[in-house]
């Protein structure tokens, strides 16, 4: 285990990269796209989920935020007709959120605005083996932290083309 002094700086370098990041992808998603980057990130990971749905349990999880903040964001969703909810019919208590048409049409049209910021922002900085080792380390991390079989970023890296 590497000594705090050591572990610092490189903490320090991945929340300033993050904040660079997501800033400059909030700022243009809201201008150009109208979502919000957790928006845009709820999104991607219906689209990739077995039948276009998660639970919600699986979204808080996954987001790694409170479930009053997932109710409250799959509602404006909801409102903004992106995702419907849905009832599981074997166990009353699961509530799904589940991408819609207008949903999948909305993550479409925001891939294009994404590209370039983490181009511009991220990637132009990188090789493909820093790119590597950067995403081995933090699944390393998030793993450590009992997130198994985590792959930082997965939902947000593929073509946002949905079927």
């Amino acid at each position: 285990m590497l000594p705090f002094d050591q572990a610092m700086p490189a903490l320090q370098a991945v929340l300033d990269t993050h904040r660079v990041v997501a800033d400059a992808m909030e700022k243009t998603l809201r201008a150009e796209a109208g979502l919000s980057l957790v928006q845009y990130e709820v999104l991607c990971r219906l689209s990739e989920a077995p039948d276009r749905r998660l639970r919600m349990v699986d979204i808080t999880r996954q987001l790694r935020v409170s479930k009053s903040g997932v109710t409250q964001l799959v509602d404006r969703l909801e409102q903004a007709g992106l995702v419907a909810r849905e009832s599981c019919p074997s166990d009353r208590r699961l509530t799904y959120a589940r991408l819609t048409p207008r949903g999948t049409e909305a993550l479409r049209r925001s891939g294009p605005v994404c590209a370039p910021i983490v181009e511009r922002h991220f990637a132009r900085h990188l090789s493909e083996q820093d790119m590597a080792c950067v995403r081995d380390a933090l699944a390393k991390v998030l793993r450590g932290n009992g997130y198994p079989g985590a792959d930082p970023g997965a939902s947000l890296a593929k073509d946002r083309q949905p079927g």
